[in-house]
């Protein structure tokens, strides 16, 4: 930072700014007539050289098919501002009135975020929802389907940038450019405020509808009585705060409309969360530090859409009677890790999508047969489920009957009953998951099979699996006919002494998991074998991670293998990995009866990257073969004395590390 002097960026070109523009202005194909190429190049050279104008009226002229329409905008008024009424471009002034109206008024909201914050797409469309600007255009059509569409509407007309999107490729959160958000200001007027706190008093201007505080480390809020009560209009409160920070229980009666109340990282006592129940018109919530429990006062927000929990550690139960606040639709508990329970008859919140844990009770109300009637999309993990007592109960789960649920995790408690062991069997089998599902995650199963579902073709789109802690079966679920499978961790399977044809899916496969890039295989002591097949095995594998398997000492044959890692007594495994050809990275953690690198290893002809870490037993290294290695570290191992032949010979290396040797 500061050693090259900085570089102006220039603005482009009218010939540039044309590119942008007509990449928008005639996406899809769209027929480029003569006229209004001519009109499009008169309206571009408005844009004054600056990209985002012309995206942003590219995406505006989509939408227009008439001439008249295109000559509208050509000699709008807007082009024509002085100078001091128009610090926002007027392009991008176009862009927004030619907005319908349901999109400007959600754009407008967004004027309530700081410049630069980051956005996530689904609260924004929460934030929406209790404002009461989507409105759904069918039965058929969630309000949440609507609200992201309104998004994706916005994102292409370029009031929203720098998308970032989750493992499926969905975009999660995004950025507002400081001229949409100059822009989004400018339209929302005196209806939203960012506070910057300084000062202890704060005074509510009165016509706000949204109010932002940014406050500080440590600070305590008061807020003016006297124009609060004035307050009327107050619809959303956002707190962006540091830890610590507080606010009088007493403030919220001046706020009797809130439709939206965000106290993140806000230290919520007692008293506060008993005044919330005050708030009868609130719709979205969202509490986070120090909450151990909910008062049961705030069941009566039977207007409440979303009640945000995420990263509570310490909240250990939910209120009693959740099930009467029918209207809620998102209930974000994950990271609730000291919740021991759920509240009774959860299944009577009809409209219920989004709930991550759902803890099996063994009361009345508390079973797995509320899930039901719910439904339930994005994640969902299922703990305790050693309290099913009837498998019945899991088939009426119902989950096989819920297409949006993509990520499932199914989890038993220690203190199952190893003598229902049939039971365990029979309820796995009955929570057949929809074929949508793309994550799977069974934990702690104490059966001896695993159910028909998984060792057929009915999850076709399942991309990440994971079979951990099952130590009674002795067969791995034969997986390998899954077509997008590309994450699989094994781990803990005490009973698994072989992997072989039944886990690749028989002796007629042809080809095996044929789109696998990554494999864990770990914590199995009693795996002796693990042997190729007649067919393709694996043949886009990039990485391997294999940890404490003390029994084995082959690999099957790896074609694309890139990267491998052993870990806790796998250095038997070293004499496999000389069939590697494609090897570019070694790690050897903790292996500590290494004495020292088989000789084939020095036939890694495309390895670039050695680690070595925790071998104590080892006591010299040969790296003479090595020639494309270009990073080598070596840690933790006290016993070695010697590089066999020195370093010389490593010509492409230009990273090395030896601690502790």
């Amino acid at each position: 930072m500061g050693t090259l002097p900085p570089q102006h960026l220039a603005r482009l070109s009218d010939d540039d700014c044309w590119s942008l523009f007509k990449q928008r202005a005639f996406e899809h194909g769209r027929q480029e007539h003569p006229n209004l190429i001519m009109l499009g190049k008169e309206i571009v050279k408005k844009c004054g050289g600056v990209p985002l104008a012309a995206k942003a009226l590219g995406s505006l002229m989509h939408f227009k098919t008439e001439e008249r329409e295109w000559l509208f905008v050509k000699e709008s008024d807007i082009w024509n501002l002085p100078e001091e009424d128009n610090h926002i471009l007027p392009a991008l002034r176009l862009s927004y009135y030619h907005l319908p109206p349901h999109l400007k008024q959600c754009f407008a909201y967004c004027s309530i975020f700081p410049k630069d914050h980051i956005i996530e797409k689904e609260k924004l469309i929460r934030l929406w929802m209790a404002e009461d600007f989507i409105k759904s255009s069918g039965r058929s059509q969630q309000i949440e389907d609507v609200g992201g569409e309104y998004f994706n509407n916005l994102l292409w007309r370029s009031f929203f940038q720098d998308v970032r999107k989750n493992k499926d490729g969905n975009i999660v959160m995004c950025k507002m450019h400081d001229l949409m958000h100059d822009l989004a200001c400018s339209v929302a007027g005196n209806e939203c405020s960012i506070e910057k706190e300084k000062n202890v008093v704060l005074s509510i201007p009165n016509r706000s509808r949204r109010l932002l505080l940014e406050c500080g480390y440590n600070i305590c809020v008061l807020i003016d009585p006297e124009p609060s009560r004035r307050a009327n209009h107050l619809r959303t409160l956002l707190v962006l705060s540091s830890l610590h920070f507080s606010i009088p229980h007493n403030v919220l009666v001046h706020f009797m409309f809130l439709r939206v109340l965000d106290l993140n990282n806000v230290n919520v006592t007692t008293e506060l969360l008993d005044s919330i129940s005050s708030l009868k018109h609130l719709r979205y919530l969202e509490l986070c530090i120090g909450i151990q429990a909910l008062p049961e006062s705030i069941c009566t927000l039977y207007h409440l859409q979303t009640l945000r929990l995420s990263y509570c550690d310490f909240l250990k139960e939910l209120p009693r009677n959740m099930s009467k606040m029918t209207s809620l639709r998102h209930l974000e508990i994950d990271f609730c890790h000291q919740l021991t329970h759920m509240p009774a008859n959860m299944g009577e919140l009809k409209f219920l999508q989004t709930l991550p844990i759902f803890i099996v009770g063994k009361d009345s109300g508390c079973g797995i047969r509320e899930l039901q009637g719910l439904n339930l999309g994005g994640e969902l993990t299922i703990r305790n489920l050693q309290n099913v007592m009837c498998a019945a109960d899991a088939q009426e789960a119902n989950l096989k009957d819920k297409p949006n649920l993509h990520k499932l995790h199914f989890s038993w408690g220690p203190d199952i009953n190893l003598q229902l062991e049939g039971n365990v069997e029979q309820t796995l089998e009955g929570l057949r998951p929809h074929q949508n599902l793309k994550r799977l995650t069974v934990e702690e199963y104490m059966g001896v099979r695993f159910p028909r579902w998984m060792c057929s073709s009915s999850l076709p789109n399942l991309i990440e699996v994971s079979v951990i802690n099952c130590r009674r079966c002795e067969q791995l679920p034969p997986l390998g006919h899954l077509p997008f499978l590309k994450v699989l961790v094994i781990q803990g399977m005490d009973a698994v002494k072989s992997i072989g044809n039944h886990f690749y899916g028989g002796n007629d496969v042809t080809e095996s998991f044929p789109s696998l890039k990554e494999l864990a295989i770990q914590d199995m002591p009693n795996l002796e074998e693990w042997s190729g097949s007649n067919g393709r095995v694996l043949p886009c594998l990039n990485q391997l991670f294999i940890r404490g398997c003390p029994k084995l000492t082959t690999l099957p044959c790896l074609p694309s293998l890139k990267e491998l890692e052993l870990t806790d007594g796998n250095e038997m495994l070293l004499g496999s990995v000389a069939n590697l050809a494609a090897l570019e990275s070694l790690s050897i953690w903790g292996c500590s009866m290494l004495v020292s690198l088989p000789e084939e290893l020095q036939n890694l002809a495309s390895l670039r990257s050695l680690r070595i870490d925790g071998c104590n037993g080892l006591t010299s290294l040969r790296l003479q073969g090595l020639s494309s290695l270009q990073s080598l570290s070596i840690e933790g191992c006290q016993s070695l004395t010697s590089l066999t032949g020195g370093l010389q010979h490593l010509t492409a290396l230009h990273s090395l590390k030896i601690i502790d040797c």
